[in-house]
């Protein structure tokens, strides 16, 4: 009779393991979808918008189960809805999920990428940015009258920008190899942010045949986001004289064909990225700003 028993509750047990195993697979296996995640999220900011708030609420909860990482900015928005919607239960969830997530940062490496940071942004103070202005108007401008001397030591200085911008590429790679990219979840949301402008700012990966696995894995795996992804691709596209792939960067005085507006949208939308609908283009006199709808 003990026999029996025993039989049958390693029976009941073996099942239940099996059916344990099965949940956890398919909770690793929603885990890698941030490209749904993304749009489900840009979802939930158009239905909060327009005050569905419940809608919103739905749709956020959605997104969050097909990640293991749900970022900074998302949750506080998180946070915001379900007080609105006087969910207690999720709103505490938001604030526990922040708390927690701060432990998670590698303090030495975001240090590190920090200091990559400070040397991207100092070559990008006045003194640089005026020698690189007069530098490229000696190369390209044919009316320009320019002074040797002063073309000489333009050049230099900008040697020193192309330099730095190599050295952290190289020391950018070498962490990458060692922790994978560095991506919110490992050094923060401002570091990540230094991380993403090194890449931006390398402008001799043209092709971008450096980086474009590298980045390509990082947006899978929700370390970098679709905006900050797009940016980088498209400025380097640019800067090999070919056309952007998602508009990241404006160029309203060039018109656009309603062909090329479907392309864009279409290659926006699989990489979780908002429309071009949603963008908001402000043109100044140098430059041009953009921001989007929420």
């Amino acid at each position: 009779m003990f026999t029996v028993v025993l039989n049958f509750k390693m029976k009941k047990m073996k099942e239940k393991l099996i059916i344990l195993m099965i949940f956890i697979s398919t909770i690793t296996y929603s885990q890698n979808n941030y490209i749904e995640y993304y749009n489900l999220i840009n979802k939930a900011k158009e239905y909060n918008k327009n005050d569905k708030i419940d809608s919103s609420l739905i749709v956020i909860k959605d997104a969050f189960k097909l990640v293991d990482y749900i970022h900074i900015d998302n949750l506080k928005f998180a946070k915001r809805i379900s007080k609105k919607n006087k969910d207690k239960d999720f709103y505490e969830f938001c604030q526990t999920k922040l708390n927690n997530q701060k432990k998670l940062i590698n303090i030495s490496l975001k240090e590190k990428i920090d200091s990559l940071g400070k040397k991207d942004q100092n070559i990008r103070d006045r003194k640089h940015t005026k020698a690189r202005d007069y530098y490229y108007k000696c190369k390209y401008d044919t009316t320009f009258d320019c002074n040797n001397e002063k073309f000489t030591k333009s050049e230099k200085i900008l040697k020193e920008w192309w330099l730095t911008d190599s050295l952290n590429i190289v020391e950018l790679k070498k962490i990458i190899k060692i922790y994978g990219y560095p991506g919110e979840k490992l050094v923060g949301k401002e570091s990540n942010l230094s991380a993403n402008i090194i890449l931006l700012h390398y402008d001799k990966d043209t092709a971008n045949h450096i980086m474009g696995d590298i980045l390509n894995n990082a947006l899978i795996n929700g370390n970098i986001q679709p905006r900050m992804y797009a940016r980088i691709i498209d400025r380097h596209l640019m800067s090999a004289g070919k056309p952007q792939k998602y508009y990241a960067i404006p160029t309203p005085w060039v018109e656009m064909s309603e062909m090329e507006r479907k392309d864009y949208n279409k290659n926006r939308y699989a990489i979780g990225m908002k429309g071009l609908q949603k963008m908001i283009i402000k043109k100044r006199k140098n430059s041009v700003s953009v921001t989007y709808e929420d």
